[in-house]
């Protein structure tokens, strides 16, 4: 006998699609900044610290939109 509440619907379907790839790129995005985008703000920290002035973010910022444009995250389609 088939166990109809089992059959995933094609929504649902498309839902976990999308919910794997936004993992996917979220891992991708966070494992970026650990290796390129995070040391620039803690030296923006700790020069401003050791300078006794207002940290300056303007390379950190730049680095994040880099990988943030290099791993969009995906668009979730209407009716999804």
């Amino acid at each position: 006998m088939i166990d109809w509440t089992k059959l995933k619907k094609a929504d649902e379907i498309a839902e976990t699609a999308w919910q794997q790839q936004r993992d996917a790129v979220a891992s991708q995005r966070l494992a970026a900044y650990r290796a390129e985008s995070d040391q620039l703000k803690n030296e923006a920290d700790y020069n401003a610290i050791a300078g006794d002035r207002a940290p300056d973010y303007t390379a950190w910022i730049a680095k994040v939109k880099e990988i943030k444009a290099r791993y969009p995250m995906p668009v979730k389609k209407p009716g999804s």
